[in-house]
């Protein structure tokens, strides 16, 4: 990975610790993160205006899908366990999918150092997600396991997306999307909508700009790196949640960095 690419994602997985952050204090948490994409969709309209991503219209509808699936899981995982512990395991589960699946998919072919180092940073955040199973967040494992199948997903439709269109205008439109499909599946009432506003707009504001990096980060580095290196920030997410860390939760946080480094060489 170039240095460029390493620092779009570095800053994204800061600031995707902090919207998860906030999602996780949320009351209606599907409903504010539905609204959080109506913000990214209205955010980036005018490249959706500008340049519609007419070649891929395809690849926009099922990235939607992906990401529509992803906030359901991810809302339901966070009524069951903690930010400390679901959000590991969602992250920890996808780089493995996307190093391999990539493979055939997008036509790259991740380094033996990509591969190691995927399994280095799914095997640390296995390790400080697996607190969930002590705390008997047993129902949360689940979904963010199923969370992390959805992130593969949109990683995979999106870095091959965003190849052949722009890349701002392509998430405004998959945004669409995965706005309507979560306010259908929830059924929301003005009501749910008017009191989920404001905390939505804040998650909009930072999930934005973190996909917006990461987006520009696939046309630098293959998504397998892009995805791995993502992983890092669970580092950011432990210290948001302030939490005391045990010898369990730092050596799953050290196995996220050693794995993190082998897949930027």
């Amino acid at each position: 990975m170039t240095g460029v690419a390493i620092l779009l994602v570095l800053a994204s997985a800061f600031l995707h610790a902090t919207w998860n952050a906030l999602a996780n204090e949320g009351i209606d948490r599907a409903t504010e993160l539905a609204i959080a994409y109506a913000t990214g969709a209205l955010l980036l309209s005018p490249w959706l205006i500008a340049d519609p991503p007419t070649e891929v219209l395809g690849l926009v509808a099922l990235s939607g899908l992906a990401h529509g699936g992803y906030i359901a899981f991810l809302a339901q995982a966070y009524r069951r366990g903690g930010l400390a512990t679901t959000y590991p395991l969602a992250r920890g589960t996808a780089p493995l999918l996307v190093a391999g699946a990539g493979i055939w998919l997008l036509d790259q072919s991740p380094s033996t150092a990509t591969v190691i180092g995927a399994a280095i940073v799914a095997g640390g955040l296995g390790v400080i997600g697996g607190v969930a199973w002590g705390k008997g967040e047993r129902s949360a494992i689940a979904m963010a396991l199923v969370t992390g199948g959805f992130i593969a997903s949109y990683t995979l439709l999106d870095a091959k997306g965003v190849e052949d269109t722009n890349e701002l205008g392509y998430f405004a439109g998959a945004s669409l999307v995965a706005m309507v499909l979560v306010l259908l599946i929830e059924r929301a009432s003005l009501t749910r909508l008017r009191a989920s506003l404001v905390p939505g707009l804040k998650i909009g504001l930072f999930s934005t700009a973190a996909y917006g990096l990461v987006l520009f980060a696939y046309n630098r580095a293959d998504a397998a790196n892009v995805a791995t290196l993502r992983g890092t920030s669970i580092l950011f997410g432990l210290l948001l949640v302030r939490r005391t860390v045990t010898r369990r939760l730092a050596f799953g946080a050290l196995a996220v960095v050693c794995g993190a480094v082998l897949v930027a060489l």
